[in-house]
């Protein structure tokens, strides 16, 4: 219920989204620890497609008529991008493009979440204050919520302001414990739901709801909504919206069940999850459902919970299905500040994500910059071919200063850049390069005979790591044996780097010292 208010949906169809495709995934799925539903991501970008497609009248109160009415229309079109991704997901599936998981990294993944955290506080804050403002859509959404927080904020409703305090006072620190303890604690604490019987009781003793008109969910109706397919005349409209959902659906889905596979030592079918997933968001539009995936907060709670396969999607779906059929009812006085406050603390995990960004910058710039004087390691990211073996031998001169001038080079389509330390041996990082052909192999025996007297004036050696079997072979046809010893070329670029070193400290130091001048000697 609380991630349909950010779809700009009322309450209930968070829990019809929570039910359907529960159900589907855990009949076609292959993450056996997954559990999938209402999303934050998804839901904040559904909610910026109703927003902009189906907006609230900024002036005067709709009648009871005229918001059901609007509240139809909003229901329609998140329905349709629910569709419409759904749709986008199998046509991936029949062209087989389950392979595009490999190529998404965990810290992709975790920059994604954590800017997701963000904006999930900043879409609430207006709940919490208990302001009635309008959604930003659009670029720099976030700034002009912001901006539209702080010139209302005179307006902010005391009430709300302190159900919002209070219900953040006892969600924040029950998730910290649940944390810390949750090898001790035989099932996780449900603050939430605790958060939830409280502040309905408290509503309905106090009557909040009329004395200081604090919004509440009201009535949820019972049951299930009839089967209906969505307005397919909003697909061309909505399509520039369910592209990127599609994707993200996949992205954060892929990626979560590989790790729990991983994990847990088993192995998933990408393409299966297109399909599963794809089958998930068109089969639950028609039930008036909006975009859903993967999740990472009740996949971490139902693997704490001791979830092994997909039957543990199946006891949430009897739990939801109860809720529908009886106890939607209790749920008239809840205030939706609280559930606004679930949202913030449901992004908890996302928040602490951010604490890795200066380890994530200091890895990076390392991996940038560590340098140890006199030692070059080129990498070379590309397959080497006819189209790229000029780039090679441009790069390869102009980093061992061999170019036009030895101390002030022009860096190829660059400025230029003053070396200042002699280069005494170069590795050259073939991990990258996958492929190789004619052309490209015989570019390196010939820089290698170009470079060769130049090299030995200058009195660099160079050396080759990391060369997978195809691309060696194709070297070693091309004549690169006859020109390079065998101990010139070493399996990993720290080996190689190592021995680089060895030799440039040769005499003046010990080899220790040199393990630790890289960063290996330990």
């Amino acid at each position: 219920m609380a991630f349909a208010l950010l779809a700009s949906v009322p309450p209930v169809f968070g829990l019809y989204t929570s039910f359907f495709p529960v159900l589907i995934y855990s009949l076609l799925g292959t993450g056996r620890h997954l559990s999938t539903g209402t999303f934050a991501i998804l839901s904040l970008m559904t909610g910026s497609a109703v927003e902009r497609l189906v907006p609230e009248p900024l002036v005067g109160n709709l009648s009871g008529t005229e918001k059901e009415q609007l509240d139809a229309q909003r229901v329609g079109v998140a329905a349709a991008v629910a569709f419409g991704s759904g749709a986008l997901m199998l046509g991936m599936f029949v062209l087989q493009l389950g392979v595009l998981s490999t190529f998404l990294s965990e810290p992709v993944v975790k920059a994604l979440t954590s800017g997701v955290a963000l904006h999930v506080l900043v879409s609430q804050l207006p709940s919490l204050l208990g302001l009635s403002l309008p959604r930003q859509i659009g670029c720099f959404s976030l700034f002009k919520t912001l901006a539209a927080v702080l010139t209302a904020l005179p307006r902010s409703s005391p009430a709300e302001l302190t159900i919002s305090a209070l219900s953040l006072a006892l969600l924040v620190p029950v998730k910290e414990l649940n944390v810390r303890f949750r090898d001790r604690l035989p099932t996780p604490i449900p603050g939430e739901v605790v958060m939830v019987l409280l502040a309905s009781v408290l509503c309905f003793t106090s009557s909040l709801d009329t004395r200081y008109h604090v919004q509440i969910v009201g009535l949820l109706p019972g049951g299930f909504p009839q089967p209906l397919l969505p307005n397919l005349a909003e697909l061309p409209r909505i399509l520039a919206d369910s592209l990127p959902i599609a994707l993200v659906t996949f992205a954060v889905s892929a990626s979560l069940a590989s790790i729990y596979a991983d994990k847990y030592s088993y192995t998933i079918d990408s393409n299966q999850e297109l399909l599963a997933h794809g089958a998930s968001n068109l089969i639950s539009s028609l039930f008036s459902c909006f975009p859903n995936s993967a999740t990472l907060a009740t996949t971490s709670l139902l693997v704490d919970a001791g979830g092994k396969t997909q039957l543990a999607g199946l006891f949430s779906c009897i739990v939801v299905l109860s809720v529908l059929l009886w106890l939607g009812p209790f749920f008239y006085y809840l205030p939706k500040a609280v559930l606004a406050c679930i949202n913030i603390s449901s992004m908890r995990q996302m928040f602490f994500q951010m604490q890795e960004l200066p380890q994530l910058w200091h890895i990076s710039r390392v991996d940038f910059l560590l340098q140890v004087p006199g030692l070059c390691i080129l990498s070379y990211p590309t397959p080497l071919y006819f189209g790229t073996r000029g780039q090679f031998r441009r790069n390869l001169e102009w980093h061992l200063g061999l170019g036009e001038g030895e101390k002030e080079t022009s860096k190829p389509d660059g400025p230029t850049v003053a070396v200042a330390e002699p280069v005494r041996v170069v590795v050259l990082d073939f991990s990258g390069v996958t492929f190789a052909d004619a052309a490209g192999a015989r570019e390196v025996v010939q820089v290698r005979e170009r470079l060769a007297s130049r090299c030995r004036d200058a009195r660099i050696h160079l050396l080759l790591a990391q060369c997978n079997a195809s691309v060696l072979g194709t070297l070693t046809r091309a004549g690169l044996l006859d020109r390079v010893t065998p101990d010139q070329l070493f399996v990993s670029v720290q080996d190689a780097a190592a021995y680089a070193l060895g030799s440039l400290v040769r005499g003046s130091s010990t080899r220790s010292e040199s393990q630790e001048a890289l960063g290996c000697g330990k």
